[in-house]
C-alpha cells in the first residue's frame, strides 16, 4: 500500500509541471514487448511532430525504461498489456524523438491531465529499471527516484559478503555469496540450480540451489522460469553456506534472500 500511495504522489506530480498537456492522442494497436507498443496516431497538433500523420500506426518505446535483468519477457510483456493493451493514451516527446531504429521515443500517459504514466509505473515495479537517455532526460529524476526507492526491491541483508571462489572456505557461516551465474539446470523434480563461477559439472563451481517446492515463489518475485535469463549475469545470495557431495552450495527457499545485480 505504502508503495501505491507513493507512486501516486509522484505520478499526480507529473502534472503540475511546466511542460503543459501532452497534444498526441493515440490508441494502442498492439503490445510488441515490455517497452515497446505500436500505436495509431488519433490526434495531433500542428504542425505535427516528428513527420508523424494521423491514423498511421507508429512503434513507440518508452523513455527511461529498461527490463530488469533476469526477468522472462513474457513477464514483462504481460504486464504492459495489462497497463495499456487497446487504451486511449497521450504521448509526450522529449529533446530526442527517434532512436537509432527509428523508433518513436515516448512518455505515455493514460490520461491526457499527466497524472499517470505509464513509463512511471513500469519503473516503480520490480520488473524494470531505469535507463537514462541522452537527450531525452525531462523526467529521470522522478524515474530513478522510483527506481531506487527503498520498497521497490527487498535486498538481503548481509552479514558479511563472499566472492563466490571463496565461500567454499566459510561453510557453516550464514552469509552472502555474490558471483556471476555461468550455467544453470533444472532436476526432474523441478529444483533450480545456478551455478556461480564455473559451469556444471566442474567441482569448483558454488551452486545456488532453490527445492521445486519453492520455486513458484521465486517465479512469482523474478517472473516465469527466470533462471533462463539469468546466464552471465551477477546475483548475490543469502543463506547458510554448506557442503552437498563435497561441493559447496546455499539453498534458497525466499526470493527475498537472493538479489539480481546489474
Amino acid at each position: 500500500m505504502r508503495k501505491l500511495v507513493l507512486l501516486v504522489w509522484v505520478t499526480l506530480g507529473l502534472g503540475v509541471l511546466a511542460w503543459g498537456a501532452p497534444q498526441i492522442v493515440a490508441r494502442v494497436v498492439e503490445v510488441s514487448d515490455g517497452i515497446t507498443i505500436v500505436v495509431r496516431m488519433e490526434a495531433l497538433p500542428f504542425p505535427a511532430p516528428a513527420n508523424l500523420t494521423t491514423n498511421s500506426e507508429v512503434t513507440v518505446r518508452y523513455i527511461g525504461v529498461q527490463p530488469a535483468p533476469g526477468v522472462s519477457p513474457s513477464a514483462l510483456r504481460n504486464l504492459n498489456v495489462l497497463l495499456v493493451e487497446g487504451k486511449q493514451v497521450f504521448l509526450e516527446l522529449d529533446e530526442v524523438v527517434r532512436d537509432e531504429t527509428g523508433t518513436l521515443l515516448a512518455y505515455v500517459y493514460l490520461d491526457q491531465g499527466r497524472k499517470l504514466m505509464a513509463n512511471a509505473v513500469l519503473v516503480a515495479t520490480e520488473l524494470f529499471s531505469h535507463l537514462p537517455l541522452p537527450g531525452a532526460s525531462r523526467y529521470d529524476r522522478v524515474l530513478a527516484y522510483l527506481d531506487q526507492a527503498p520498497w521497490s526491491t527487498p535486498r538481503p541483508v548481509c552479514p558479511v559478503v563472499y566472492s563466490w571462489n571463496e565461500a567454499g572456505k566459510h561453510v557453516g557461516e550464514t552469509a552472502c555469496v555474490e558471483g556471476p551465474v555461468v550455467s544453470v539446470g533444472t532436476s526432474r523434480a523441478g529444483d533450480v540450480f545456478l551455478n556461480l563461477g564455473k559451469p556444471y559439472p566442474d567441482p569448483g563451481r558454488f551452486t545456488l540451489y532453490i527445492p521445486a517446492r519453492f520455486v513458484g515463489k521465486f517465479e512469482a518475485a523474478f517472473g516465469t522460469r527466470f533462471w533462463a535469463n539469468l546466464k552471465g549475469v551477477t546475483v548475490r545470495a543469502l543463506g547458510e553456506i554448506r557442503l552437498y557431495q563435497g561441493l559447496p552450495e546455499i539453498q534458497l527457499s525466499e526470493p527475498e534472500n537472493l538479489l539480481i545485480l546489474r
